[in-house]
Formats: structure tokens, C-alpha cells, sequence
């Protein structure tokens, strides 16, 4: 939703009369609020001008903050359009109120800045710490949940393999493999000769006969436990990588399903917990970081209205909401409010330098509220 933050000076001492003025000007091209903003403390001429350079980088953070809040409820809360304290966005906005408890008007705008600037910096400080924390939970659970996934020769054995699979004494070991369907049969009809090893006693056959065990079978792999000698397990294995198996390097821990499956269960409910908090977080702190955004326009506009109108400020504030009418509502301002440039109406943005400041013979804070949902 695309708003201007608009200010002129009273028509004739008149507020109304400019509100007046701007509503004929722009009928069924826009829709118009007025933005009630009280006087606030002024300061000096150069205390102004200072803070006008700063309100512009400032305005500039906050409206990042509040767009990635956005962005972490749009992602996390299923598109759910977030609130200002269950307040919809658009009503806050357009029907905006000074919020004196929070803000009190006897502060100077100096420190009301640094106000709003402390809120958004610690919300700020506070996003990137959850983000970090919930993505760190999400990418080991991912992790964690690959490992499950695939076919028996990559993903994880260790929920298939059991204690009796394990064949371990000084002499013998075990080695699994997983075998594609298509050569299985070759597999089983041959292992048994692919290496032997020699002793004083003659050759002998580095597998133990008849010792190979289906374990579990996908739609392209069967996993098999095979039994050899220790002294040829090296051996035996390049020959089952020559005849197309998948060596699965695997030793057994007695228990080690059980804390794996253990271990997922609790990062899936850490990660569970991390989201929600993560979700609860953001709806609380986009509607203080919102109205601390709103706010801050808010000062926007009276600073730049009093450098540009002069004192004492005595001008209407009004929120215009273009839609698609954008080029038609900007005219109709111009030939409204172009007597309020030095030049008259040809100092409008429009001839403005190429990639210059656009300036406009009122004074134009952009505003953009819900990024992520579409102005029509």
C-alpha cells in the first residue's frame, strides 16, 4: 500500500480550507485522510536543519525493520497480514493518533528521535538474533532429516542395522553393502570369490561363506551384510566397488538409533518452539516498530513543513493514497499547490535533473506500508 505524506501551509489561516482544496482537486483519483500531527517543540533554525538530514537516514532503517518483520510473518504465519496491536494496517494508518503516553509532545524532536531510533535498533538487534537461532535449528533439522531421506546406498543405516547384523571378533569384520537391483543376482552368485588372500596354508576366501544378509530394499537398492576377514576387508571392498556396489562405511554403537531418533524428535520440537516464538515475537514487535515508523513520519513532516513553510506551523498534514492514478493525482497537486514554489508550477518533480532529488511545491514524505501486498 502506497501512500504520500503530504503537507501545505492553512489556506487563508484555514487548515480546513486546504484539506478542502486538495479533496475537489483530486475527487475519484485518490483517497485522502488527514493526518492530525501536534505541535510539536521546534528548536532552533539549525537544530532543525541537522535533524532533517537524519530523520531521512533514520527513516530509512526503520522502514527496513518494519518490512522484515513483514516479511518473517508473511513467511512464517501463513500470509497472515499482521496488526498494530490487532489494529489492521491500513486503519492505523490512515486514521492515525499522536500516541502521548508513548511519546510525549514536551520532549524535543531530538528526543523523540532518538526515541523511536533506540525502540527499532533494539528490535533490530533482536530480529537477527531469533533469525539466527531459529535458522541455525532449522538447517541442523533439515540435516538431520536428509539424512534419512535418499536410497540405501547414500541415506542413513543406522535405524536398519541391528546387533545381530554385526559380526566383530579379532579375526572378522563386517561390511555392508548396497547392491542395485539389477545386479543382485550377479552379487550374490559371485561375492564369495571376489578376493582371496594367501597363508601358509594356501588361499583362502576373504569372505565367509554364505555370510551375505539382505538387510532392507528400496525401489533400487537391496542392502546386504556381508562377513570377511579383517585382513582383507580393504581388498574386498574395492573389488564390490568394481563389480558396482555401494561400500556403506558404517560401524555399529549399541543405542545409536535410539539417540538419533531421540535427537531429531528434540530438534524438530526445539524448531517447532523457535518458529512459534519467532511468530509471536514479530506480530508484538511490528506493532511497535510500525508505530514507531508512522511516528517518525509523522516528525518528518512537520520538520520539513516548518523549514519550508516557516513558523509559526500552521499547515495540514494529509496522507493521499494514489492507487494506479498516480501521474493524474501528481498533476492535480501541481496545479493545487505549484504556487507554493519560488519558481510557480514549473518546479515541479517532473523537471526535475535527471537523477536528482525530486522536489515537489509541497512537502512529499513517501510512505509504504504491507510491502508484500499488492496497491490496487
Amino acid at each position: 500500500m502506497h501512500y504520500w505524506l503530504i503537507s501545505a501551509p492553512a489556506e487563508n489561516g484555514s487548515k480546513e480550507e486546504t484539506w478542502k482544496r486538495l479533496n475537489a482537486a483530486t475527487a475519484e483519483l485518490s483517497q485522502n485522510y488527514k493526518m492530525k500531527i501536534p505541535e510539536l517543540r521546534v528548536g532552533t533554525l539549525d537544530s532543525l536543519m541537522s535533524l532533517s538530514d537524519d530523520l531521512e537516514r533514520i527513516d530509512r532503517h526503520v522502514e527496513s525493520v518494519v518490512h522484515r518483520i513483514e516479511k518473517e510473518l508473511h513467511e512464517h504465519a501463513g500470509g497472515e497480514e499482521p496488526t498494530v496491536d490487532g489494529t489492521p494496517v491500513e486503519r492505523f494508518t490512515t486514521a492515525f493518533e499522536w500516541d502521548q503516553a508513548r511519546y510525549p509532545v514536551k520532549s524535543t524532536l531530538n528526543e523523540l528521535v532518538s526515541m523511536i531510533h533506540d525502540i527499532v535498533a533494539r528490535i533490530d538487534d533482536e530480529l537477527k538474533a531469533k533469525l539466527i537461532d531459529y535458522n541455525q535449528l532449522k538447517s541442523s533439522m533439515g540435516q538431520a532429516e536428509r539424512k534419512m531421506q535418499g536410497g540405501l546406498n547414500q541415506r542413513t543405516i543406522v535405524d536398519i542395522v541391528r546387533k545381530e547384523h554385526v559380526i566383530s571378533s579379532e579375526k572378522l569384520t563386517t561390511v555392508f553393502l548396497a547392491a542395485p537391483k539389477f545386479a543382485v543376482k550377479d552379487f550374490l552368485a559371485t561375492y564369495e570369490k571376489w578376493y582371496e588372500f594367501t597363508t601358509d596354508k594356501g588361499a583362502i576366501n576373504a569372505v565367509v561363506p554364505k555370510s551375505a544378509l539382505k538387510l532392507d530394499e528400496d525401489n533400487e537398492f537391496e542392502l546386504y551384510r556381508v562377513v570377511v576377514f579383517k585382513n582383507a576387508e580393504e581388498e574386498f571392498k574395492s573389488k564390490a566397488r568394481e563389480n558396482r556396489m555401494t561400500v556403506r562405511d558404517f560401524t555399529y554403537t549399541d543405542g545409536q538409533a535410539t539417540a538419533d531418533t531421540d535427537e531429531r524428535n528434540k530438534l524438530k520440537q526445539d524448531t517447532e518452539k523457535a518458529w512459534s516464538g519467532l511468530v509471536r515475537w514479530s506480530k508484538t514487535s511490528y506493532s511497535e516498530a510500525m508505530r514507531a515508523w508512522i511516528h517518525l513520519k509523522a516528525i518528518r513532516v512537520f520538520v520539513e513543513s516548518v523549514l519550508r513553510y516557516g513558523l509559526p506551523p500552521t499547515f495540514q498534514a494529509m496522507l493521499v493514497r494514489p492507487g494506479k492514478n498516480d501521474t493524474k493525482v501528481r498533476k492535480a497537486l501541481l496545479a493545487t499547490f505549484g504556487h507554493l514554489s519560488a519558481g510557480g508550477v514549473s518546479k515541479d518533480a517532473e523537471e526535475a535533473p535527471a537523477g536528482g532529488t525530486k522536489f515537489y511545491p509541497y512537502v512529499d514524505v513517501d510512505l509504504k506500508v504491507l510491502s508484500m501486498v499488492s496497491d490496487d
